[in-house]
């Protein structure tokens, strides 16, 4: 959405701040219609909350907009820091600590309690990408306190969830008083959350290998916000990820809902190495295979590395939907049509390599797989366009809309530049490292094209 219809993307974000974040910075993460209704009456989202704060920072990239920027951004700070307000009642960071320990509702309908790496860090992605936009704001003593905030949450992470082959949750489910804490809140908890006949907390993963473990990877990369985990961590994260929960659905029985069957391959949402120490009633649907799941798992397998397995999991998801066996236009999830599976749309950005920074006036690119020549489409702002790369020369044309430039980031493949030209014109350009900033800003209409030789 962000990327092909910016306004939407735009107007669909302002809205969500307009009408689901109540006075104490707590976001409602469904939307009542008709807009200005009451707001929904449950408890806040981590994982949507913090990747609504991701999502301004996306789009302020691809528009450049710093009205639209100053305008939302008080809403933004107050969002993210409901983690620590007094006025969160799940108590997700009240200690400023960088890691969320609290009663933390996600996107697989429960709650989770106990430091976990997949929302600890979206809440890391959020406080990085809030400091970068105080940063640009002038809000300097802001941008501060969210970067020491999320330098202890990252040290945290990879001192005391890594287990040396992928990021775990740090839970004792047996410990009752984890629960007994927000009774205050929710006289209801112990019967939603005690499993009495087993004595455990329910729905949690503990020791499982989680496919969301590393998402926040995924978008501070496809975002540019920065290093979340230790890279060599998640890959190996990323290795267990695809040798635990890539599967033939012969191997697994499922009793949620049915979204692979038979002979048919994908992620799992969880898997346990060690059967015995899997919880009694674990985290929920860890056994389905739900695509937008899958295709950021994918993604971030491409961005680290582990090409060959990223791409066996993405040719999973497009087996089962070949368009005979099932709609390839409506990958279903919770329903047909959901919109995360439009999470897809990312391996465009991914196997280009695709920088952007329309605040800076920086489009780039650099392929991740090994080719004598490439050809990409790429979209941005208002304007979309294609660019073809060989170890000679680097085209942009730009097909529709208008895109100013003024630095161009270089692929690896194109270790030389001796001429720029736009629509023929001779460009005056100083060249540092792979970035190239051009001797004037260069503004592409329809069919305008640079060239880099």
């Amino acid at each position: 959405l962000p990327f092909l219809f910016p306004d939407l993307e735009k107007q669909v974000i302002s809205n969500d701040y307009k009408y689901n974040m109540l006075e104490s910075g707590e976001m409602k993460f469904r939307t009542m219609v008709p807009l200005g209704s009451k707001t929904w009456d449950f408890r806040a989202c981590v994982d949507g909350q913090m990747n609504n704060i991701i999502r301004v920072y996306r789009l302020f990239k691809l528009t450049g907009d710093k009205e639209w920027l100053k305008e939302i951004f008080p809403k933004v700070k107050k969002s993210l820091e409901y983690a620590w307000s007094s006025d969160n009642k799940d108590r997700w960071d009240i200690e400023k600590s960088g890691v969320i320990t609290g009663r933390q509702h996600h996107t697989l309908d429960v709650e989770l309690f106990g430091a976990n790496s997949w929302l600890t860090g979206l809440y890391i992605a959020a406080l990085k990408a809030a400091a970068l936009m105080a940063e640009i704001l002038g809000e300097t003593d802001k941008a501060d306190e969210y970067s020491r905030i999320a330098q202890k949450g990252q040290k945290y992470i990879d001192t005391e969830l890594f287990n040396g082959s992928y990021y775990e949750q740090k839970i004792d489910v047996k410990d009752k008083s984890v629960l007994e804490k927000f009774l205050d809140d929710d006289k209801n908890i112990l019967n939603t959350y005690w499993n009495d006949e087993k004595e455990e907390i329910k729905y949690q993963y503990g020791s499982g290998c989680e496919i969301d473990q590393v998402l926040a990877q995924f978008h501070s990369d496809l975002c540019g916000i920065g290093e979340i985990f230790d890279k060599q961590n998640r890959k190996e994260a990323l290795k267990s990820l695809y040798k635990n929960n890539f599967k033939s659905m012969r191997e697994v029985f499922n009793p949620c809902r049915i979204f692979a069957v038979n002979d048919e391959k994908g992620l799992v949402i969880c898997e346990w190495t060690d059967e015995s120490k899997k919880p009694t009633i674990p985290l929920p649907y860890t056994e389905e295979c739900m695509t937008g799941f899958e295709y950021a798992a994918a993604g971030s397998m491409l961005q680290n590395g582990l090409t060959d397995e990223g791409l066996e999991c993405i040719k999973a998801v497009r087996n089962r939907y070949d368009g005979e066996k099932r709609n390839p236009y409506s990958e279903i999830e919770c329903g047909a049509s959901y919109a995360r599976s439009m999470t897809s749309y990312a391996f465009l950005a991914i196997y280009s390599g695709f920088k952007y920074d329309l605040y800076k006036k920086t489009i780039g690119f650099n392929p991740i797989l090994k080719s004598e020549k490439y050809s990409f489409l790429w979209s941005v702002g208002d304007a979309w366009g294609t660019v073809k790369i060989s170890s000679q020369s680097m085209e942009i044309k730009n097909l529709f809309g208008n895109i100013c430039i003024e630095k161009i980031i270089l692929p690896d493949v194109l270790k030389q530049t001796e001429e720029i030209y736009a629509d023929g014109k001779k460009i005056p350009f100083i060249k540092s490292g792979q970035i190239i900033t051009l001797g004037e800003n260069i503004s592409l209409k329809a069919n305008s094209i640079i060239t880099i030789k």
